[in-house]
């Protein structure tokens, strides 16, 4: 089940990714609207992180093509803010928290400009939103990986984007932190922005995303979660593992789903 929309933020022809000539990600066609925050679900290993990459532009596609804002990438790369798995991060890097969420300034001053007080007063803003700001002196290196995942969200904020990818933004982190993290994206989707998200969590996907794409190596589903999650689908995404595909789907039917507490 597969909804096209009008005027998309996000727009996927035909993309299929290899790596040493094996597809990784198969003939993936969809279209994304506004304001939405997405999740892209699939098991390990169906192309969740690629597909976010290819349309980064951090990897070439085999074939097919991506536009954003009905424009090619490189003409809009200003308005897109990407956060890369922690586990691509090397946290070992000299840094302050706040150096860091600066950083996310730098594309909008150019090559020869240094940031200045409207930049510090942007980043401490950000990084009250992820309510780390009692943080600021600290080194990045010394951090847990929530506060690391909280900081790296920051900068993205900072960068004031329209559209943020967010690869897998909650890996590691405790079940406070990630529902706060999830009532800021919304906050962010309800002022027009659009954000991206690889998820891995089935259960908490149904009461946070509005929209979802389900993934395994191809496209299975893209459309409202009211018309995604439903056995079907799951099972397409997920193939075997029908105990737990059972469990949820009884739980989605439930008028009182409620993921936190299950």
């Amino acid at each position: 089940m597969i909804t096209q929309v009008e005027n998309p933020v996000l727009e996927i022809h035909d993309l299929t990714v290899s790596y040493d000539q094996n597809p990784v990600l198969w003939n993936v066609d969809l279209s994304l609207p506004a304001g939405s925050l997405v999740g892209i679900l699939g098991p390990n290993g169906a192309g969740k992180s690629t597909l976010i990459k290819a349309v980064m532009g951090l990897i070439t596609p085999t074939s097919g093509y991506v536009k954003v804002f009905d424009k090619p990438l490189n003409d809009v790369r200003a308005r897109i803010s990407y956060v890369p798995q922690r586990e691509s991060v090397d946290w070992n890097f000299p840094a302050s928290v706040l150096d860091v969420v600066m950083m996310g300034t730098y594309g909008k001053l150019g090559l020869f400009r240094r940031p200045g007080k409207k930049e510090k007063e942007l980043a401490l803003k950000c990084l009250e939103q992820v309510g780390m700001s009692g943080f600021a002196g600290r080194q990045i290196s010394e951090l847990s990986g929530g506060q690391q995942q909280r900081v790296f969200i920051a900068r993205a904020l900072a960068q004031e984007a329209d559209l943020y990818l967010m690869d897998e933004p909650f890996a590691g982190v405790d079940m406070s932190t990630e529902t706060a993290i999830f009532q800021l994206l919304q906050e962010m989707t309800a002022s027009g922005k659009t954000v991206i998200v690889v998820h891995h969590d089935i259960h908490s996907a149904m009461t946070f995303f509005d929209w979802l794409i389900m993934l395994n190596l191809h496209l299975v589903a893209s459309g409202p979660k009211e018309l995604v999650m439903n056995e079907e689908m799951l099972r397409k995404t997920y193939g075997g593992k029908l105990n737990l595909l059972t469990r949820v789907t009884d739980l989605i039917r439930q008028k009182d789903f409620n993921p936190l507490k299950s």
